[in-house]
């Protein structure tokens, strides 16, 4: 059970992106905690935040720092403060495995302050569960009419979102050429009909110092995926990872090579 009294305290702070709607900013965040905690008369030890990062998952740099931090005995934490209970965890499974499996044995409660309640007393719980259910029902909500949005702009033949292939670059929400980028795909294929396999292209471009999108060398698979790839010809399908509806779209992505090169290296395949 948790400890009834609290008396030193953590706090946390999380914040998706600068652009996300429903974001606190994170000195807000920071503000409100610490006033909390003078309201109630409790040390707040120290302050753990993690800016850009997903509530979705455990691997957040601050929140691996604060389970650290609560884990040592010698810093008698006995609360972890935060402005909103989907700050921390946002589905409500993580956030009671978290309570029920890491935090109560140590005796620790987790509070709340603008949902206002602390798992420290019955009520606490009972609430935490309430409106985790209720968050989680919002935010499935909120994918479902993301995912319908994405198949009504691909339909459109817009872009959708997502990744980018080698050789493209994404602008306020337009998808242009990268010239240097475009101009080795070119080569690749060119390469390829002319009787270099994915192996040699590889090497010829390791050795002309031509990285991948990421910056590494080049693979046999990494060229593979480029002649594999209609995207190149103007043609593309969109096919949501979620979704995975197949529409096919024409001139959402600026064609680099002609679909008589197209041809010739399926040929060749």
């Amino acid at each position: 059970m948790v400890q009834e009294t609290i008396k030193k305290v953590v706090g946390y702070a999380r914040i998706s992106s600068d652009s996300q709607i429903g974001n606190t900013s994170i000195a807000e965040q920071v503000r409100k905690i610490e006033a909390y905690c003078i309201s109630q008369g409790w040390e707040l030890a120290k302050m753990f935040i993690d800016e850009g990062e997903s509530g979705s998952t455990k691997e957040r740099g601050g929140y691996r720092d604060m389970m650290q931090y609560i884990e040592q005995t010698e810093n008698e934490i006995s609360g972890i403060v935060v402005l909103k209970a989907d700050r921390i965890h946002r589905r409500l499974k993580n956030l009671l495995e978290l309570i029920e499996d890491e935090l109560e044995p140590k005796g620790i409660a987790f509070i709340s302050v603008s949902e206002n309640f602390d798992t420290s007393t019955p009520q606490g719980m009972l609430f935490l569960q309430m409106i985790g259910s209720f968050a989680e029902f919002e935010r499935k909500i909120i994918n479902e009419r993301t995912k319908s949005g994405r198949i009504a702009t691909a339909r459109e033949n817009k872009y959708a979102g997502g990744g980018v292939p080698y050789g493209y670059q994404v602008v306020n929400g337009t998808i242009l050429l990268d010239e240097q980028q475009a101009q080795t795909v070119k080569s690749i294929f060119q390469l390829y009909v002319e009787g270099n396999n994915p192996y040699k292209i590889a090497c010829k471009l390791n050795r002309a110092g031509i990285t991948t999108k990421t910056g590494k060398q080049w693979t046999v698979v990494q060229v593979q995926n480029i002649l594999n790839n209609e995207t190149y010809t103007g043609f593309n399908m969109y096919n949501g990872l979620k979704e995975r509806n197949g529409i096919r779209q024409k001139d959402v992505f600026p064609r680099i090579i002609s679909r008589q090169l197209w041809n010739k290296a399926r040929q060749v395949s």
